[in-house]
């Protein structure tokens, strides 16, 4: 009987640090679709503007089983505000990094560059022949949020009904 306590604290505990870890992460998820849904709402009010910058790398250095480094560069202009074109490719979220276009264009330009802006907080890099901005890649990550949420919503109404059913046995 006691090792059947144990086994389902040992199973409840588990199940709450799923539910809270998976939790958190829709939190994250959703602060990205506002995000891009801002983007995808507000597309035909941003403007595209030159602005002279400034830059600085950023690296950083992993060791142990797995070692790794990156760097990165973060484009800073208009008093604080900042446009990084990091790239992150992931199963739900895809970021096209604009580093090389934005170092070509830099060589022939100095320090402007091409942005496209909204609000004073939202930048993405602008191509010099661009008449409109390109909301492509945050309309498809909405997309596969909304799927993921669908999932989510799914696993966790099968796992709260099928985990009734096995307390109640």
């Amino acid at each position: 009987m006691k090792q059947e306590n144990t086994k389902t604290s040992i199973a409840s505990v588990l199940l709450i640090a799923l539910i809270g870890f998976s939790s958190f992460m829709v939190l994250i998820f959703i602060l990205e679709f506002a995000d891009n849904y801002k983007i995808i709402t507000n597309e035909n009010q941003f403007k595209k503007m030159k602005v002279k910058i400034d830059s600085t790398n950023t690296s950083s250095t992993r060791s142990g089983k797995s070692s790794a480094s990156s760097t990165s560069t973060t484009f800073y202009f208009k008093k604080g505000h900042l446009l990084s074109p990091s790239e992150s490719k992931g199963i739900i979220l895809n970021k096209t990094s604009y580093q090389k276009e934005i170092n070509e264009y830099m060589s022939d330009h100095q320090d402007s560059l091409n942005i496209w802006y909204l609000e004073n907080n939202t930048a993405k890099f602008a191509y010099e022949d661009q008449k409109k901005i390109d909301i492509s890649e945050e309309v498809k990550n909405n997309n596969n949020l909304k799927i993921f949420f669908l999932i989510y919503i799914l696993l966790l109404s099968l796992f709260l009904k099928f985990k009734n059913k096995f307390s109640t046995v």
